[in-house]
C-alpha cells in the first residue's frame, strides 16, 4: 500500500510541475507529428560560422639563450590560439512545448563543418620566459571539425511562432555537441612521420541568438563550447622541427554565426504552439 501511495504522490507532484508548461494546452490548431517538422522546409536554417579557438600545447619545447642559441629541452604547457576559422552550418528547430503567447521550448539540431589552423606549434622559449616562432622550419597544423550540436532552446518572437508580424526574436539554449576532428601537421614533409589524426569528442555548449524578420528571417548566433579535446599526439621527435613528443588540445571554442531561414517568407501562424491570437479567433492570420 505504501508503494502505491508513493507512486500516487509522485504522479500528483509530476502533474503539478507540468501544469505551468502545458497550461496553454487548449491550442487553436492540432498537434502535428514530430517527423512532420523535420520535413518542413520553413523550419530549416543555413549559415556561416566565424570560429575562434583557444588551445593548449603540452610537450617538449626548446629553451634558447642569447642570439637564439640552443640550451636544452624542457617539457611544459602553454596556451595557444588558433588562427580565426570559418565554417558552414545547417539546422532545424522543432517545437516541443508552448511557454507563452509568442514563446516556445524547441529541440534544435544542427550539422556543421568548421575549418581552422594553428601556427607556431614548435615555438621556442627564451631563458627570459618569452616565446618566439622559428623563422625557418615552423611547424603548423590545419584542423577540420565535423559537429552535430543537439540541445534545447527557449525561443521568443518571430521565429518562435513563425510569425511574419513580429519583427524581433531571441533564443537561449544549451546542449551537447558530438564532434569529429581531423588534424594534419604541416609542412607536408612531416606527414610521413606524423600522419593526420582523427579524434572524437562530446562537449557541452551554451548559446544565444537574436532574430530579425524583414520579409525573411536573419539571425546572429553566439555559441560557446568548453572542455579539452585532444587534436594531435606525437610520440617521437620530428627532425628539424621539434625534439620530442607533444600534444595539442582544443580547450574551448567561440562561434559567431550569421543564419538565414530561406523559407521564412512562407511562414504562417498555424502551429499548435501559437497562442498569439488566442483572444482574436476571427482575425485572419498573415
Amino acid at each position: 500500500m505504501k508503494l502505491f501511495k508513493s507512486l500516487k504522490n509522485c504522479l500528483t507532484v509530476g502533474l503539478l510541475l507540468a501544469m505551468p508548461l502545458f497550461s496553454l494546452a487548449q491550442y487553436k490548431f492540432p498537434r502535428s507529428r514530430f517527423s512532420s517538422y523535420l520535413r518542413d522546409p520553413s523550419r530549416y536554417e543555413i549559415g556561416v560560422n566565424g570560429v575562434m579557438i583557444n588551445g593548449t600545447f603540452d610537450g617538449v619545447t626548446r629553451i634558447t639563450g642569447y642570439n637564439n642559441q640552443f640550451l636544452a629541452d624542457s617539457t611544459l604547457k602553454r596556451n595557444m590560439k588558433a588562427n580565426p576559422g570559418v565554417g558552414v552550418t545547417i539546422g532545424v528547430n522543432v517545437p516541443i512545448a508552448a511557454s507563452g503567447h509568442i514563446s516556445v521550448w524547441a529541440l534544435n539540431v544542427n550539422a556543421m563543418a568548421n575549418f581552422y589552423s594553428w601556427s607556431g606549434i614548435n615555438q621556442t622559449k627564451s631563458i627570459e620566459g618569452t616565446y618566439s616562432t622559428p623563422t625557418v622550419n615552423e611547424l603548423t597544423a590545419s584542423s577540420v571539425q565535423i559537429a552535430v550540436p543537439i540541445g534545447i532552446d527557449w525561443k521568443v518572437g518571430c521565429d518562435a511562432i513563425q510569425s511574419q508580424r513580429l519583427v524581433w526574436g531571441a533564443s537561449m539554449g544549451a546542449g551537447a555537441m558530438p564532434h569529429v576532428n581531423i588534424t594534419t601537421l604541416e609542412p607536408s614533409s612531416v606527414n610521413d612521420l606524423v600522419p593526420s589524426q582523427q579524434n572524437i569528442g562530446v562537449n557541452p555548449y551554451i548559446k544565444a541568438e537574436g532574430a530579425l524578420y524583414l520579409r525573411t528571417c536573419f539571425k546572429v548566433r553566439v555559441m560557446y563550447t568548453m572542455g579539452n579535446v585532444e587534436l594531435m599526439s606525437t610520440h617521437d621527435r620530428i627532425p628539424s622541427y621539434t625534439d620530442g613528443p607533444f600534444k595539442l588540445y582544443n580547450r574551448n571554442t567561440l562561434m559567431v554565426s550569421l543564419i538565414w531561414q530561406p523559407f521564412s517568407g512562407h511562414w504562417g501562424e498555424y502551429g499548435w504552439y501559437n497562442t498569439y491570437d488566442t483572444y482574436n479567433w476571427n482575425e485572419k492570420l498573415n
